[in-house]
């Protein structure tokens, strides 16, 4: 029974913590033409993956597309 409650208290938390606004962790500003582009970054600070390995396959994907 204490395993149900605690993973039901981890499910919780995890679902408040992204509905809970919080910061980015970066933002890009882009301008093209006439049009201003803002795009605020979040990383998953839990992840294992590092930002190198995101992007190297997030490329990936796009030479396979």
């Amino acid at each position: 029974m204490a395993e149900v409650n605690e993973a039901q208290n981890r499910k919780t938390q995890t679902t408040e913590e992204q509905n809970a606004a919080r910061k980015p962790d970066g933002v890009l500003t882009t301008k093209i033409g006439k049009q201003t582009f803002v795009t605020e970054v979040f990383f998953d600070h839990n992840s294992k993956d590092t930002f190198q390995d995101k992007l190297i396959k997030a490329i990936r994907a796009e030479q396979e597309s």
